[in-house]
């Protein structure tokens, strides 16, 4: 046995307790009783500490010395394989972070963050930010603390994006939101504010089991089978990969009908990419994902270009009103007219293709400030609902539809939301690639056929895992270096036929 393959016999363990502590966080969000909130906290941090405490040994240092410079990323080894090449400078890369975190420091992290989660529960619940916000101040603290310790130039924000999105910074992101902002802005203001035509059609309440029967037949139409995935509810929609053989998604059916088809679409993208990684290296980088915007590339890719396009409705929609006789009243023109209407609206999760970028810069916004300590936990109420009002013209009720929406705050993901409006970017200029391969895509998806979709995305981007990051990645599958403009290209066009761009 190589030292290369003995390394990785060696230490697979680490992801094993990886994949443990996301199977007890999709637990926790899906059947764990609330009783057991201490309990798990204990659990996760322990899982966590372990996996922390393997990964920083001196044991794992003078195995991974032994093939790299961990100080230069200088490979020692010869005749490696690509992948395997790639799989050491992502250990040299993640034990050199990992290394700054302390043991304590992770078992403090988890066990705050686990129990903050089931508070932002009850605080949504209730429409209670007193309730949170001090919950909130400490995983605001706990991540200040845990951008000092991984280092940084410019902002402590840029140490946070690095974990979910590496070589982007803060001052990357403010140029291309503001870019993104002022494109964006220009199509709502064409907008006339009022509901869709067709919305009274959505005003009813729909059988949940016949809510989840259908999320089923769309996974099943985009090539996701149950012997691989379950498909259950939670409060906030998500994805957790474990392995390629076993995916859990969650879809939410308290926001309507639509809202749980689209988040299905979107968990489903996340699944198929989850899906497409190589088993066979389940336990390397090259068998995880390539970051968080590139993830996201893949749930909008079939949320929005594919989940939101007339040839696929044209495909879905008589199984749709099977499904739900009510609809068989509304032609499939006016149904798309509708799924595509650009309206400013409070939830970030069932925005429209248009406004929902905006929801991410003002998260982006308020994460920056509040990590850089120029915003205080208290005044995040206000300071949110005056970005609402400037950036989407509305103003929140009450917290809930405001800043207590979302669940990464609580769960300590700062610097993620930044990945939303970057995986809209990243799948526009990976579809108009795609376009160019198959000028006939919407014929073939308005006929029915899907696998050809997964087929390309697995042989371009799900296959490589971490090889390649957002960036090389993007300049490999098109030819060009990543741009805003084939974003731009796309909402243009798409808004243009529909009379509103």
């Amino acid at each position: 046995m190589s030292l290369y393959e003995s390394f990785i016999a060696r230490f697979s363990h680490i992801r094993l307790l990886h994949q443990i502590e996301a199977l007890l966080g999709w637990d926790q969000q899906t059947y764990m009783p609330a009783g057991a909130v201490a309990v798990r906290a204990k659990q996760l941090a322990y899982i966590a500490g372990l996996a922390h405490r393997e990964a920083t040994s001196s044991s794992y240092r003078e195995a991974l010395a032994h093939m790299i410079d961990i100080d230069t990323a200088y490979i020692k080894l010869e005749g490696l394989s690509l992948t395997a090449q790639s799989n050491l400078k992502q250990w040299c890369r993640d034990f050199k972070q990992t290394i700054k975190l302390s043991e304590d420091f992770i078992q403090a992290y988890y066990t705050t963050i686990t129990t903050a989660t089931e508070v932002w529960k009850t605080a949504r619940q209730t429409a209670d930010f007193a309730l949170f916000s001090p919950w909130l101040q400490k995983v605001v603290d706990l991540n200040r603390e845990k951008a000092d310790l991984l280092g940084y130039v410019d902002s402590p924000y840029d140490a946070l994006i690095d974990l979910y999105e590496p070589g982007v910074t803060t001052a990357i992101l403010s140029t291309l939101f503001t870019d993104l902002e002022c494109f964006l802005s220009k199509i709502v203001q064409k907008t006339d504010g009022k509901d869709s035509p067709y919305k009274g059609h959505f005003n009813h309440s729909f059988p949940q089991e016949a809510q989840m029967q259908f999320g089923h037949l769309l996974l099943k139409i985009m090539g996701i089978g149950s012997e691989n995935s379950r498909l259950d509810c939670a409060t906030h929609p998500f994805c957790s990969g474990i392995h390629p053989s076993d995916v859990r998604l969650t879809t939410n059916l308290d926001g309507g009908l639509l809202e749980h088809v689209f988040a299905v679409l979107h968990e489903g993208g996340h699944a198929l990419y989850e899906r497409g990684l190589p088993k066979e290296e389940w336990a390397t980088p090259a068998g995880q994902a390539a970051s968080m915007g590139l993830h996201e590339s893949q749930s909008m890719w079939w949320e929005v270009m594919v989940g939101k396009s007339l040839p696929f409705w044209s495909y879905i929609y008589p199984k749709f009103q099977k499904q739900f006789p009510l609809f068989k009243a509304l032609t499939l023109a006016d149904f798309y007219r509708h799924i595509n209407h650009v309206q400013a609206s409070y939830i970030r999760i069932y925005a429209d293709e248009v406004t929902y970028p905006l929801h991410i810069i003002l998260r982006f916004e308020l994460e920056k400030q509040l990590i850089e300590g120029r915003l205080k936990v208290l005044d995040v109420p206000q300071m949110w609902n005056a970005k609402m009002q400037t950036l989407l013209g509305i103003t929140p009720k009450n917290d809930a539809e405001g800043c207590l929406q979302d669940i990464h705050w609580s769960s300590g993901y700062f610097g993620y939301f930044p990945t939303y409006a970057l995986g809209n970017i990243y799948a526009a200029q990976y579809f108009a690639a795609f376009a160019q391969s198959f000028p006939d895509w919407e014929t073939q998806v308005a006929n029915g056929s899907f696998s050809f979709i997964n087929d390309w995305l697995c042989e371009h981007i799900h296959r490589f895992g971490r090889i390649y990051n957002a960036e090389q990645s993007i300049q490999r599958v098109t030819g060009h270096k990543l741009s805003v403009q084939p974003y731009k290209d796309y909402l243009t066009k798409k808004y243009r036929d529909l009379s509103i761009g």
